[in-house]
């Protein structure tokens, strides 16, 4: 499996500690290391553990070309990314792997739960069904985040490895290239923790809205054989909220106006005018939403409610 990192020693540690701990299966772990300058490679040169390789780039290369350095270097049939923010329960791999022989997927992905930089639980996640994915991938991003799949060697390698050319939405083209070539499996259960803090990428909303314009290029031929946009409703939500959280209220404002019209959602309309009036409005609406599903309501995932209760211990 593969781990890009960049001077972020205390979240890779906590992410690192839960690859090693991955129940029932044979890891080799590839941690690609982009020219950090803090304790970050002391304390990897230190890790004795021979499961873990470290790659070492002088200079930062961008995540899609990290990722790949990675793949090339991983020596397993299959492949699974975590960023370096993140973290797993145990079972994560084993389940997915199964999940991938019961249906006969060549690459899998899972349910989240997002926490708080205090791992604290904000949301749950179930995971998009996998039936009809080569066309809901194209309407927004509904695999989620690298860390949640794996994938066949032979078909990263298959579909060209991540596009260097993207950034905050590699791992979206990469999906949708997957999607078409091979069948997906969705694994049931929430058994990847994302952590949401400021230094996320997808913040980064121009930037985003720019490589979202690229994308919709590349994919244009592919989406006009399936009779279906590039983005859609969840995506351009995504991205006003993403544009009101990085300062951009008046922009954000417009877009939840145009979301509302074009795909007849009045409701989105109240968030536009919570936009302009600002954070503490926004936050005192999501106040009176009942509360987000509670991790231990959802189907399957006593073993992840135990992993989150006690969150993987950082490595010393």
């Amino acid at each position: 499996m593969v781990i890009p990192t960049r001077n972020r020693w205390p979240l890779l540690s906590r992410a690192l500690a839960s690859v090693l701990g991955q129940e029932d299966v044979t890891i080799e772990v590839v941690v690609v290391d982009e020219g950090s300058s803090d304790e970050t490679p002391g304390r990897l040169a230190a890790l004795d553990d021979e499961r873990v390789r470290v790659l070492r780039n002088d200079e930062p290369t961008g995540v899609a070309r990290a990722r790949n350095r990675g793949v090339e270097a991983a020596g397993g049939e299959w492949v699974a990314f975590l960023d370096d923010d993140d973290f797993w329960a145990p079972a994560k791999l084993r389940k997915q792997l199964d999940a991938c022989a019961a249906t006969g997927a060549s690459f899998s992905y899972t349910g989240l739960v997002t926490t708080d930089p205090s791992l604290e639980r904000r949301r749950v996640s179930p995971p998009f069904p996998a039936a009809g994915l080569e066309r809901t991938i194209l309407d927004m991003n509904v695999v989620g985040p690298p860390s949640s799949v794996i994938a066949r060697s032979a078909l990263l390698a298959e579909v060209g490895g991540f596009d260097p050319e993207f950034s905050i939405l590699a791992d979206w083209d990469m999906w949708i290239r997957l999607a078409t070539a091979a069948p997906g499996a969705a694994c049931d259960e929430p058994l990847t923790g994302y952590l949401s803090h400021p230094e996320n990428m997808h913040l980064d909303a121009p930037a985003a809205i720019e490589e979202f314009r690229r994308l919709r290029a590349k994919h244009a031929t592919l989406a006009a054989s399936l009779g279906v946009r590039i983005g859609g409703e969840r995506w351009y939500s995504w991205i006003a909220s993403s544009l009101r959280r990085s300062g951009h209220p008046f922009r954000a404002s417009g877009l939840f106006v145009w979301v509302a019209l074009r795909w007849r959602r009045p409701g989105l309309l109240a968030r536009a005018a919570g936009t302009l009036a600002g954070e503490r409005v926004v936050a005192r609406v999501r106040r009176l939403r009942p509360a987000p599903e509670d991790v231990s309501e959802v189907a399957g995932a006593a073993r992840w409610v135990d992993a989150f209760a006690t969150a993987p211990e950082p490595l010393r």
